[in-house]
């Protein structure tokens, strides 16, 4: 390829030119992504989160001319950069292996590309066309063209070769151009699948050693940070455990006991589980080590006062479970009664229904969060049970006055605004259950 009128994407192998490629990708002092100057030469592409561009230090406005696909054979062609892709593997990115039936799918990709060509002009980016030589499609520019995977990837490869400080600042603006997942917008095509989990595992590696080398050196604040942000983007994938490592090691028990909550509460809301095994062995270190003997009785109450509220209290499944065992030997002994009232969400008869997890079913148990919160009796307590349910404890009450509390739960809930659909409730006592 001609480099005059090639996409420049590729960067010199040594450390100096992939740290320069970083610079032009908009990398900041704090390792976050920032945007060009004004007056910024050339194109800058954003694909981590959302699918984003800026030529000459102005933002692109990429709805103009319409069509997502043609936004996508674009990213497909940028990403390659200057080996391109083959028009065949195009079409397979696209339309997928031959879903259009009888279509003729050379045709509608050669289109798309026209329209490209159109929008390209539409963009004014002079200098900028789209090659077909020998089946293999390509972007070509005649002014720089930075793509933020692209230059994560060398900086991760690179990196990774290395030792010492430059292995360290290489990494350090690699993590920090890892934004979120790979083109969003276009999360159910088959080559972002690949490409995301290609980019996302390239991030593990580079956390890892980073956090690595930190805390061989003694440096835990830094590998926290690493590890936190990680936990950010990825909550599932166990990065809270090094981060509670890390805080244990500088003997901050507090902010880990902190992680660990915060962790319980996102495996609770998401999954309906808790965190595992590895996690309640740090929790018993915590525990352990942050066991200090109180010099007065006001020292340990302190801490559990609340901020008065007339409502019920919410807390989450797993400790819901811990209050329904206390509560029903209490009751055992003091002949309290003691329900179990499990209340439900719908859209009701005849109306659509919608996923569980969805926006509109999200929203709902939002508001009734709230509306039960104000309804039900500062002794009583709730948890959020499954996508559409809540689970509630009603002490010193018999299965009648139960009924009228939920008739009132029903009228509060059918006057909240933008509550909509339907609820339905079933109830039992729960010293019933613990006999049984």
């Amino acid at each position: 390829m001609n480099p005059t009128n090639g996409v420049r994407t590729e960067y010199p192998a040594g450390a100096d030119g992939v740290r320069a490629a970083a610079a032009a990708a908009d990398h900041g002092p704090d390792g976050s992504t920032v945007s060009p100057a004004p007056g910024s030469k050339g194109l800058h592409v954003r694909m981590f989160s959302s699918f984003s561009m800026e030529y000459e230090g102005t933002t692109v406005n990429m709805t103009r001319g319409g069509g997502t696909k043609v936004e996508q054979i674009f990213a497909r062609l940028l990403i390659s950069g200057e080996k391109g892709v083959s028009k065949r593997e195009l079409i397979g990115s696209i339309y997928g292996q031959g879903q259009e039936s009888g279509a003729d799918l050379n045709q509608y990709v050669n289109n798309l590309i026209y329209r490209l060509k159109k929008r390209l002009l539409l963009w004014n980016m002079k200098g900028a066309s789209i090659s077909l030589e020998n089946g293999i499609c390509r972007f070509e520019a005649s002014f720089p063209v930075t793509v933020d995977a692209i230059v994560f990837q060398q900086l991760v490869e690179r990196g990774l070769a290395l030792t010492g400080t430059e292995r360290t600042e290489l990494l350090e603006e690699a993590v920090g151009l890892y934004s979120g997942e790979f083109l969003e917008e276009f999360c159910t095509e088959l080559w972002v699948i690949q490409k995301d989990h290609e980019l996302k595992q390239m991030y593990f590696k580079a956390c890892e050693a980073l956090g690595d080398d930190y805390c061989r050196s003694g440096n835990y604040h830094q590998a926290r940070d690493i590890y936190h942000r990680a936990a950010l983007l990825f909550p599932f994938d166990l990065w809270q455990l090094s981060e509670m490592d890390c805080l244990i090691a500088l003997k901050d028990y507090d902010a880990a006991y902190a992680v660990y909550q915060d962790t319980e509460r996102i495996y609770d809301e998401e999954l309906g589980i808790s965190p595992g095994e590895e996690f309640s062995r740090r929790l018993h270190v915590i525990e352990k080590q942050s066991m200090h003997p109180a010099r007065r009785l006001s020292d340990i109450l302190q801490p559990l006062q609340e901020e008065y509220s007339d409502g019920a209290f919410y807390c989450y499944y797993t400790d819901f479970l811990h209050f329904c065992q206390i509560l029903a030997r209490i009751a055992e002994r003091s002949g309290q009664s003691l329900f179990l009232l499990l209340c439900t969400w719908s859209m009701g008869r005849g109306s659509r229904s919608h996923p569980a997890g969805s926006t509109l079913e999200s929203r709902q148990m939002d508001i009734l969060k709230d509306v039960i919160g104000r309804v039900f009796r500062r002794g009583d307590i709730y948890t959020r049970y499954s996508s559409c349910q809540y689970l509630i404890i009603l002490s010193g009450t018999d299965r009648e006055n139960g009924a009228q509390a939920f008739e009132r739960l029903r009228r509060a809930w059918s006057r909240q605004e933008g509550a909509q659909g339907e609820l339905s409730y079933s109830m039992d006592s729960l010293l019933g259950f613990r006999q049984l």
